[in-house]
């Protein structure tokens, strides 16, 4: 597998770079070149496959049967006209232009449609999982003379893996979305070592999401102690909550923090990542003091990956106003952020970072944007759509426990199904085996079953040759874990359009038909 690159600024160099993203196999177009630039490996494509680690790539899947917001999402098709719109503007775009681009069209759309604040700052990130870098570097740029920051990361297993690795300072991925022009020059990908010298000036405390019984941890007298330890020492402190967790739980909001102080030694980051929040929750998490972290590529729906992060009104001024000498800006930012990342009211920020133009993430965000505009001309958010949206939920699970005596339901957390499957045994299966599973959605397991000597229907014969894209497996404890389905800004778009939950039902029905059937001949499939 080869690798690629955001560009600096000509189209050649963009091209050159991007180029190397594709396996041999694939003769990518330019828009799918743009949409997988500027971002890490997770978004490589397979030379074996065309696709990424998530079984879909920067392109339409019009025959796939879609549950996947809460992982990854293939490129839809209104994303797909909003990036066509764009992709000329965005790849031919000069320095100003760029900047532009991203100033109004991306970060001021992003707070025109969550009708933030006046005052309210957002950040852009290749992804939710470089943007934990920003609460640290506020943390320390508020308190320079403090040894170390003490990081708590929540909900561990049920966020994103590289959060924790982000958090404290580390590398999340052998590549970095963004290299210096020197790199630029020789490679497409800077590779990186898991070393950077910052971890050692940040303590990153991880809490786990479940006890052993699959059951959710209360941390808050860990969390309150850490906070104690911190203020004793004069050290600051950043506490990250999740307000929906892979499979969508929503944590408390810590308590005893001070956050929404002048001088708050304590940062509380709200993991709004998936995106299934109402505008007004984020109104109020703001009142109360919070760092959000958004993006673009979940219940959104955009193609993967982008990021970003909420500030309220006060740390948006106070980070403005931190000497320039005392601004905590490592060489590791660099590559992640660009200078059009910050708004143009941090310019001692921007100043300290590449001038490098991420096209990639700006197409990626337009996209995102797209689909979340339409949502919301739809009526997505409002008690209409949640009532339909809790219909939808409730079909699947009746149709679960009447037809699929195989799959039973986990939890049901709004627009997320959680369910378990069982192995030939009868039991749940373990996140090991479930990964098996989620593979094989995704394939034609026609000709498998067939060759394992495994007679099927015509109708069966039709759900094994699917391609079905759900949430990747979740480990609840040792003994199990589940899969997801997940709805995402384009299904409950199209329900409030056509008022058919029996159509989007549907869907789920065939979904869960081909996970029957892997169930049913697990040995044969050798799950």
């Amino acid at each position: 597998m080869r690798s690629g690159l955001a560009s600096s600024s000509a189209t050649v160099t963009f091209e050159t770079a991007v180029s190397n993203l594709f396996p041999d196999t694939h003769a990518p177009n330019v828009l799918e070149e743009l949409l997988l630039s500027g971002g890490d490996d997770r978004t490589y494509l397979d030379p074996a496959t065309g696709r990424n680690s998530y079984h879909v790539g920067p392109f339409v899947l019009p025959d796939a049967l879609v549950r996947s917001s809460c992982t990854c999402n293939p490129l839809t098709p209104l994303a797909s006209q909003v990036a066509q719109r764009w992709q000329r503007q965005v790849l031919e775009a000069e320095q100003s232009e760029f900047s532009a681009i991203m100033e109004v069209d991306v970060r001021g759309a992003i707070a025109r449609h969550l009708q933030l604040p006046d005052g309210c700052g957002v950040i852009t990130a290749p992804s939710g999982t470089d943007i934990e870098l920003i609460p640290v570097m506020m943390a320390k740029s508020f308190y320079p003379q403090a040894e170390r920051v003490r990081v708590m990361v929540a909900a561990m297993n049920e966020i994103g893996k590289g959060v924790a690795l982000a958090a404290g300072g580390r590398h999340s991925s052998k590549a970095a979305p963004l290299a210096d022009e020197s790199i630029l020059a020789g490679r497409s990908f800077h590779q990186l070592s898991n070393t950077e010298d910052v971890s050692s000036t940040i303590r990153c405390t991880e809490l786990d999401a479940r006890d052993s019984e699959g059951r959710y941890i209360d941390h808050s007298e860990t969390i309150a102690k850490e906070m104690a330890e911190a203020r004793a020492v004069g050290e600051p402190t950043v506490v990250h909550t999740v307000y929906g967790t892979k499979t969508n739980k929503r944590e408390p909001f810590p308590e005893g923090t001070g956050c929404d102080e002048a001088k708050a030694s304590t940062i509380v980051v709200v993991d709004a990542c998936q995106g299934r929040y109402s505008r007004a929750e984020i109104s109020a998490l703001l009142d109360r003091g919070a760092v959000i972290t958004i993006t673009g590529s979940k219940a959104w729906s955009g193609p993967p990956f982008s990021g970003a992060v909420l500030l309220p009104p006060a740390l948006m001024s106070r980070l403005r106003n931190v000497p320039e000498a005392d601004l905590w800006i490592p060489d590791m930012l660099a590559h992640y952020f660009t200078q059009d990342d910050f708004p143009t009211s941090l310019p001692a920020c921007r100043a300290r970072l590449p001038r490098l133009q991420n096209r990639g993430l700006a197409l990626r965000w337009l996209a995102a944007i797209g689909e979340f505009e339409a949502y919301l001309a739809a009526g997505g958010d409002s008690d209409d759509a949640r009532a339909i949206v809790a219909q939808w939920s409730a079909e699947v699970s009746a149709r679960i426990e009447r037809d699929h005596p195989q799959i039973s339901v986990f939890e049901v957390n709004d627009s997320i199904i959680n369910i378990t499957v069982a192995s030939s045994e009868g039991a749940p299966m373990a996140v090991s085996a479930l990964r098996k599973v989620y593979a094989l959605l995704t394939e034609d397991v026609s000709a498998a079953l067939s060759a394992a000597g495994v007679s099927l229907s015509a109708e069966q014969e039709d759900i094994a040759q699917r391609t079905c894209l759900i949430g990747q497996p979740v480990k609840i404890c040792d003994e199990f874990g589940i899969i997801r389905l997940a709805l995402g800004c384009p299904d409950i778009r199209m329900l409030m359009q056509d008022r058919n939950v029996a159509l989007a039902v549907n869907t789920d029905e065939q979904i869960l038909r081909k996970i029957s059937l892997i169930s049913k001949y697990a040995a044969e499939l050798e799950v």
